[in-house]
């Protein structure tokens, strides 16, 4: 009979549970229990979420900044001609030439693998941080990233942002998963320590060879095990790194053997004052302090804030909106609040702050201040959020404080809007977009069918020389050109010490004096070019042709006397340089040029205001002076108002 009642227990049906929550608890803990029970419904619609933005972004063009289109260039040079591109992160360009190998050159393809590696990369952001941090800032982050125009442009661009971010995303997943989730500090002789930092080691430098900027990651790796004093996990990471980076290098050494360092390459220029101009000289430290307080300036209060919708890039007129310090302080204020917190509270949060906070320190000291890209900051972006919310979160869980944790909800309301606001607008433009000729400018549309006229009429053997190499090839239907990046200049102070010494006669001539009439007749004599701060003079050699074409010159200032000339030296700024056509030529001989493409490429995209990307005509313009004849133009694309873009015959005999 005990038995039998026993039984009878075992059989009865179940009461339905019910669950109570305390009543006591607050709002944002409600809030992350609902989230983190919902979390399998409510990801599946943040990934169709993204899809779809990712879809109606899409973007039939290259972009007229040129990186992504270089990419493919490099893809194709890997591919076609076993070319190792290692200046510019290498690892992404291999990735587009397996695409290249498979389908040829179909730009849909590549935009296809950034939308798939985009997709993937919030796939495993969810995954890194699920159940590891709230997840009321876990789904803030993702829901706001999953509606931004701004990253979601990335899915349809062949820039490395999306695979960049997918690498720097999968080395997260395996460092919590490895390292912060047990908190073990693995000893030297641990087999399994070994296998975790090699594998982390080589996404690590996966990461690396995508974008320089990922040793910000191993920056922060190193840093985490510091705080948290794990010092033989320290030890173990920088070993298997070098392990690893010392393999790679070897290898490519022994196919490659000429290669530079792919950091070294890109530090040399990044060190000058100026990326393009060398001869301006090597930063110093206080340049570098400025360059991070001004770039702070423009990519927190000004390029953040319209990633975020809550600003907008350009003025009426056309001008970049000013900065706002008070935005970057308080920002940067924030998020060193979210760091406190976050180092007591919660180690994967910690961790994610730090990674940022580094990449963004990094970026802002060694970036030219000139070079206003939001997409620089892209790769952060979520991280970035994620970071300046919990500082919110964080602050609002305060006993005291809990009341008003309503409040975290309304800056996240805002940034949904505004970006969503955003999307909508960016869609209504992308869908506008019929082939990779529309929507352009003139000045970009006449560069492209320039660049479209070389592959329809010129022989394969012609190489022609432009600004932005990259893009007319994918314009010209895969067409190898070269680029033009700066203006060689040459010693401006040995120039000076020869004239001195006596050993060559020159005589100088400021531009400001000649008319138009004397400068055509002083064309075929000049030797060189000078520039003194925004000054230009000529150098001749020949004395005997201005005394014999001296009527030409009554009007005209001719310096024959450096201790003269020094006075003129002595009045100018720090800028000097001299420019020789045959030192302008040289490279174009060597490379077997034979035309050059010269355009109107605004400075400022925005506004038509005669500013232009001069590179390419500054350079033809300094050969013209001592070589008159040397270009034959063929044919004009555009309106001569209307920021036309030429195509010129280079005659070399007329330089022999």
């Amino acid at each position: 009979m005990k038995i039998e009642k026993n039984k009878k227990k075992r059989n009865a049906p179940k009461k339905p549970q019910t669950r109570t929550q305390p009543e006591n608890i607050s709002l944002l803990e409600r809030c992350d229990n609902y989230l983190k029970q919902k979390q399998n419904l409510w990801f599946p619609v943040i990934m169709t979420i993204s899809l779809i933005t990712a879809v109606l972004l899409y973007d039939p063009r290259v972009s007229e900044g040129g990186d992504d289109s270089a990419y493919i260039v490099l893809a194709i040079e890997f591919l076609n001609e076993f070319k190792f591109a290692n200046y510019q992160g290498p690892l992404y360009p291999v990735m587009l030439s397996l695409i290249y190998a498979i389908v040829g050159m179909s730009l849909k393809a590549f935009k296809l693998f950034s939308m798939l590696s985009m997709l993937a990369c919030i796939y495993l952001m969810y995954r890194t941080f699920k159940d590891r941090i709230p997840a009321t800032l876990l789904f803030a982050m993702l829901l706001l990233t999953s509606i931004n125009s701004h990253v979601l442009y990335f899915a349809s661009q062949t820039y490395s942002e999306a695979f960049y971010m997918l690498m720097q995303s999968l080395l997260m997943f395996l460092f919590f998963k490895f390292f912060v989730d047990n908190e073990k500090d693995y000893d030297f002789m641990s087999t399994e320590g070994l296998k975790k930092h090699l594998l982390i080691a080589t996404v690590l430098l996966g990461a690396i060879l995508t974008r320089t900027v990922g040793y910000t990651l191993l920056l922060a790796i190193v840093g985490y095990f510091a705080v948290y004093r794990q010092w033989k996990n320290l030890a173990w990471s920088l070993a298997t790194f070098i392990v690893c980076f010392a393999a790679y290098q070897l290898l490519i050494n022994l196919i490659w053997s000429d290669l530079q360092l792919q950091a070294s390459a890109q530090a040399n220029s990044l060190m000058n004052k100026d990326f393009y101009r060398p001869e301006l000289g090597r930063e110093d430290l206080s340049g570098f302090i400025v360059r991070f307080i001004k770039n702070s300036d423009q990519y927190i209060s000004r390029f953040f804030m319209v990633m975020l919708g809550l600003r907008t890039t350009f003025t009426s007129e056309g001008f970049f909106v000013e900065t706002k310090s008070v935005i970057t302080i308080f920002l940067y204020l924030l998020g060193l609040t979210a760091l406190f917190f976050s180092y007591k509270e919660n180690k994967f949060m910690f961790f994610s702050g730090v990674t940022t906070g580094i990449f963004l320190i990094v970026t802002f000291t060694v970036l030219q201040t000139h070079w206003n890209q939001f997409r620089l900051i892209v790769p952060v972006f979520p991280m970035m959020l994620l970071l300046l919310f919990s500082g919110v979160y964080y602050i609002l869980k305060i006993q005291k404080l809990q009341k008003l944790q309503l409040l975290f909800f309304a800056p996240a309301a805002l940034i949904f809007f505004t970006s969503l606001s955003d999307s909508f607008d960016a869609f209504s433009k992308t869908r506008k977009l019929k082939d990779e000729f529309s929507g352009l400018s003139p000045d970009w549309f006449n560069y492209a069918k320039a660049s479209e006229w070389v592959a329809n009429n010129l022989p394969e053997d012609a190489l022609v020389a432009s600004r932005k190499p990259s893009i007319s090839t994918i314009y010209g239907k895969g067409r190898k050109f070269q680029g033009i990046f700066s203006v060689r200049s040459g010693n401006f102070d040995a120039f000076f010490e020869r004239w001195k010494a006596d050993s060559v006669d020159y005589s100088i001539i400021p531009l400001s004096s000649l008319s138009e009439q004397s400068y055509n007749v002083l064309l075929g004599r000049i030797e060189a070019r000078l520039l003194l701060d925004n000054l230009f003079y000529f150098a001749v050699k020949d004395r005997d042709f201005l005394q014999q074409f001296s009527e030409h010159f009554d009007n005209v200032e001719i310096i024959e006397s450096p201790k003269i000339f020094e006075s003129h030296i002595a009045l100018a700024g720090s800028q000097r340089a001299i420019y020789y056509a045959d030192s302008l030529l040289a490279p174009l001989r060597n490379r077997n040029v034979t035309h050059i493409l010269t355009a109107n490429l605004r400075l400022n995209p925005n506004i038509k205001d005669g500013n232009i990307i001069n590179t390419v005509e500054r350079t033809v313009i300094y050969i013209h002076d001592k070589y008159p004849n040397i270009f034959h133009r063929l044919v004009q694309i555009g309106a001569p108002d209307n920021e036309p873009a030429e195509i010129y015959l280079i005659n070399w005999e007329m330089a022999e």
